[in-house]
């Protein structure tokens, strides 16, 4: 199970830098063609809270180390807290812009956290290889 939960850290990564990639390509762009980016950063940002709150319950059954297991229920944290960013001080004005600014460096964080948990869930696999490994060795 310890390598299943590397694999699926490793996805959720890739799918947080994609996040990031369809921010900032909505970000560039104008018009109704800017909406329907945004449109596919907010459905891949709902399918992120999807993933991680799945990570809470994998890490669970893994055990990949505590720390692990407390990261990634604060990345499930921090990616239900996104919305709240995005629409909780409105879209106008200094309250908006602060808002976004707080949707984005959290967004940001998520990352960190989970690439974190990701290199956790990498030393977890190596080091039940090692022990399997040390039991498997025939005496001379």
């Amino acid at each position: 199970m310890k390598l299943f939960f590397l694999g699926w850290t490793r996805f959720v990564v890739v799918l947080l830098v994609l996040q990031v990639g369809l921010a900032g390509w909505g970000a560039v762009s104008e018009g109704g063609e800017r909406i329907m980016r945004f449109i596919a950063h907010a459905g891949n940002g709902g399918m992120l809270i999807l993933w991680l709150m799945l990570s809470v319950v994998f890490a669970l059954i893994a055990r990949p180390g505590r720390k692990a297991v407390l990261l990634t229920a604060l990345s499930a944290f921090m990616i239900m807290m996104q919305s709240v960013f995005a629409h909780g001080f409105g879209t106008e004005g200094v309250g908006g812009g602060v808002g976004i600014a707080l949707h984005a460096l959290n967004g940001l964080g998520v990352l960190a956290v989970q690439a974190t948990v990701a290199r956790l869930a990498k030393r977890a696999v190596d080091e039940k290889r090692a022990l399997k490994s040390e039991g498997s060795e025939v005496p001379a």
